[in-house]
């Protein structure tokens, strides 16, 4: 009876340490579920997130260098307290320092207007500063008089010629709503989405234009060597959009693009230019035709008198 009793009792442990085990068994692998289910989000979302981060670095790599006053000014030089550029010259280094290769990523389809609208808006912002603080002092002070009467007609106060992002906003997106009114088109979310993405659109196509009045009045003459100067500065511009905010990959396939559109360029150049020599040979050879003609007229004329 004694020996039963104890195989009883080891029989009982050994369930239960079976149960206990299997317990532990089970929670060891929810456990392990839970944390994989964790892991497997991230993972799959990893290259997009990582995308992100790096362009963000690009981001404030670019703005760190185009994106304010002080940027540009440590970019390219401060000029003298007094200014050192005429207001030709001033409006010439505004156009140089437009963010136009900006716009040139959205058309190559490289990035979207949403991440480009703010570096335009900011890049011409400070395009516009530093132009002005190039710019001579009588300019300064004239252009500063001129803003101030504008703001006053336009806004009812003086302050700040340049618009905030919100206010930017207000103007384009009321504009584009007009637009679309007028053309009667139709409501809804999808149309609220898109509303969006074209006033992003908008902002960036804006901030690469440029008052045409202003421009027929202070753009007059071509100078060559201003010309030369501050094709250089957009040239950097350029550059620097292209290495800094783009992935290798891209600039690569960029350069690899533009070598065919050079390319491109030249065989039609090149065409051009010979269907014009073979088109002012034929003249010439008509010319020369019809002189001999005239002069076999007039050998003809002297032989009869």
């Amino acid at each position: 009876m004694l020996a039963l009793n104890i195989i009883f009792i080891i029989l009982n442990v050994s369930a239960s340490s079976f149960q206990h085990t299997s317990f532990s068994c089970k929670k060891t692998t929810q456990l392990s579920a839970f944390i994989f289910n964790r892991e497997k989000k991230p993972r799959r979302t990893r290259k997009q997130l990582e995308r992100k981060r790096e362009y963000r670095r690009r981001r404030n790599l670019w703005l760190k260098q185009y994106g304010s006053l002080e940027a540009l000014q440590a970019t390219f030089g401060a000029g003298p307290p007094l200014g050192d550029l005429t207001p030709e010259e001033t409006r010439r280094l505004y156009h140089s320092l437009l963010p136009r290769s900006l716009l040139g990523l959205h058309e190559m389809e490289l990035l979207n207007p949403e991440e480009l609208a703010p570096l335009a808006y900011k890049a011409r912002i400070a395009a516009k500063e530093y132009a002005r603080s190039r710019c001579i002092w009588t300019g300064r002070l004239a252009t500063y008089a001129f803003d101030q009467y504008r703001n006053l007609r336009d806004r009812g106060r003086f302050g700040s010629s340049s618009l905030t992002w919100e206010e930017i906003w207000e103007k384009y997106e009321a504009q584009i709503m007009m637009e679309e009114e007028n053309a009667k088109s139709s409501n809804g979310k999808k149309e609220k989405e898109t509303l969006s993405m074209r006033v992003y659109l908008r902002i960036l196509e804006r901030s690469c234009e440029t008052n045409k009045a202003f421009d027929s009045l202070f753009l007059t003459d071509a100078d060559e060597e201003n010309d030369r100067h501050f094709g250089e500065i957009s040239s950097k511009l350029e550059n620097d959009v292209r290495y800094i905010l783009l992935r290798p990959k891209e600039s690569a396939s960029i350069e690899r693009r533009q070598q065919k559109e050079d390319k491109k360029r030249r065989e039609t150049k090149e065409k051009e230019d010979k269907k014009r020599e073979k088109a002012k040979k034929k003249n010439e050879k008509k010319q020369q035709k019809q002189r001999m003609k005239t002069e076999k007229g007039e050998q003809n004329i002297d032989e009869n008198i």
